[in-house]
Order: structure tokens, then C-alpha cells, then sequence
């Protein structure tokens, strides 16, 4: 089945956050309590239909760890959009995310790339370390939208993957050249006129 649009999406954070878990949830409706962390990158790819169009969405998820961030980067390359996750319950994922932003912004054309924050195991209150003020604030700071989720009970993640559709076409159509002749004659009826994306401004 042809596709009008194919974005490639990149999760990205510490090791551990549950990428692998949300990307599963949306992907498969699965998840698996005891999995084991990413070996360099993984993918899945998803077709969906919006309005009249065909979406294929290639998700690469990929690994947290130290030693397998030089091939990481090699992926930055052509993404559309960014999940960037930490773990509510770990305050060291929550601040190592300026990390990852500085990375991507050495390593990839950021102004073209629609950057998700993502919090994490939402599921997990008792054991929060990070407040949902904080992530809004840290969020607002850095000009990206957020949410907080759940892999585990699937809170939130069709909307996180609604929305990541919708941001990531609308910098497609906005921002990259090659598209500016296309958008002209694809419909975007699917998005929707009062989305967050067209209310606010969003730098990356």
C-alpha cells in the first residue's frame, strides 16, 4: 500500500525510560514487564490512515547506553520527529534530556525536526521523582509540547502518536523545501484546525 506521507520518528533518551515499551504499545498494543534494553537500534513500522491519507510511520528505537551513541547518531539523519523520554520516576533521566537536545543539536538539522517531551511510567505515582511541573516548565523553557504517559497501561500514547503525526506533517509541509509543492495538493483535512500545533508556537 502506497503512502502520501513516510516519517521517520526517532525515540531518544537515557537508558531504561521504557522507549522500547511505548513504542511497542502503539505499534503492537503490547507490553512486556521484563524487557530487556534496546542493542543499538530497533524499528517497527506502522501504517495508518488520516482523512484520505496514507501515513507510514517508521519508528526507530534506540538504545540509551553510552556505547552505542556514535551509532545513534547516524539515524538523526533524514528523522522527522523525536520522542525524547525520561522516566518520572528517575530524576537522572529527567537531567540527562539536555544532553540529548544539545546532541541533536550538533548532530542533526534540528529546525526541521518536531521534538516531543515525553514523560514516562506515569503509572508509577508513589514512586515519582519528577513533579509534572517540572516537565511543563522544562518544556515550556525549551519551546516543545508535552505529555506524560504510560507504556504500561497505554495512558496517553495514541495521543502522544496523534499528536507526534500531526506536528511532524505540519513541519513537513512549513519547513522543508522539497515538500512545498506537494502540500499544496495533498489534503490536510485530518488536522485539525484547533490543534495545539496551530494554538501554539513550537520551536523544534
Amino acid at each position: 500500500m502506497s503512502a502520501n506521507y513516510i516519517i521517520k520518528l526517532l525515540t531518544l533518551g537515557d537508558s531504561l525510560v521504557g522507549k522500547t515499551s511505548i513504542v511497542l504499545r502503539y505499534s503492537d498494543d503490547k507490553f512486556h514487564q521484563n524487557k530487556i534494553s534496546t542493542i543499538g537500534v530497533d524499528f517497527k513500522v506502522k501504517m495508518i490512515t488520516k482523512g484520505n491519507e496514507k501515513i507510514k510511520i517508521s519508528i526507530y528505537d534506540t538504545a540509551g547506553q553510552e556505547r552505542f551513541r556514535n551509532i545513534v547518531k547516524h539515524y538523526y539523519k533524514g528523522a522527522n520527529g523525536i520522542l525524547l523520554i525520561y522516566d518520572i520516576s528517575n530524576r537522572n533521566t529527567f537531567e540527562k534530556l539536555q544532553f540529548w537536545l544539545d546532541d541533536l543539536k550538533e548532530n542533526a538539522d534540528i529546525d526541521n525536526l518536531f521534538i516531543y517531551l515525553v514523560g514516562n511510567k506515569n503509572d508509577k505515582k508513589e514512586e515519582r521523582e519528577v513533579t509534572f511541573e517540572e516537565g511543563n516548565k522544562f518544556a515550556k523553557e525549551k519551546n516543545l509540547p508535552f505529555i506524560e504517559v504510560s507504556a504500561k497501561t497505554g495512558e496517553n500514547i495514541n495521543q502522544l502518536f496523534d499528536d507526534m503525526i500531526k506536528g511532524t506533517i505540519l513541519k513537513i509541509v512549513n519547513f522543508d523545501k522539497k515538500y512545498n509543492n506537494l502540500s499544496n495538493s495533498i489534503n490536510l483535512s485530518f488536522l485539525d484546525k484547533e490543534s495545539v500545533f496551530q494554538r501554539k508556537k513550537f520551536c523544534c
